[in-house]
């Protein structure tokens, strides 16, 4: 929430994951508790081979790449039936500000302004971001990895939020 506000997202920062306290993620939640190291819905993965509360909360919260994948109409031999749409810029920041906060909350002490981008690196082929959205996130993710946190912050309220050209 205090990410969001920082760069001029209110009502997203105000209504940011409010279904995990629906009854379907919050009882999972509780259920698969990872200490606070990592999340519950790979605990739920590992019992069950997938995680229904995960299931559930991308396809409420639109700051989840996972929620903007379609099939194509066009997926040909070799690629997948399932691509990335473009995410709208507000989604895009949002998602980004998540990012950061669960590196916090995951790293504790050890957090870095380094971890977001390393983690997204890490992960970078499981991914099926649209290539424009991809680019911007990598790209944000960078400024937070090599300038810090409050030049990413005015970054994204000054330009990316304005619609302004990267």
């Amino acid at each position: 929430m205090r990410h969001c506000f920082k760069v001029g997202l209110y009502r997203q920062g105000l209504l940011h994951d409010l279904s995990k306290y629906s009854p379907s993620e919050f009882l999972q939640g509780c259920m698969y508790y990872q200490g606070g190291t990592r999340s519950p819905n790979n605990g739920e993965r590992e019992d069950k081979g997938y995680s229904y509360a995960w299931l559930h909360h991308k396809g409420r919260n639109r700051h989840h790449f996972e929620f903007w994948l379609d099939y194509s109409l066009h997926a040909g031999d070799g690629k997948y039936p399932l691509q990335g749409v473009q995410m709208p810029r507000k989604y895009v920041a949002e998602m980004l500000m998540d990012r950061i906060s669960a590196s916090k909350n995951y790293n504790k002490n050890s957090y870095t302004q380094h971890e977001p981008l390393q983690y997204f690196e890490r992960g970078r082929g499981r991914f099926m971001l649209h290539p424009q959205t991809y680019r911007e996130l990598h790209g944000m993710l960078r400024i937070l990895d090599e300038r810090g946190e409050e030049e990413l912050f005015r970054f994204v309220k000054d330009y990316y939020l304005k619609g302004k050209k990267i």
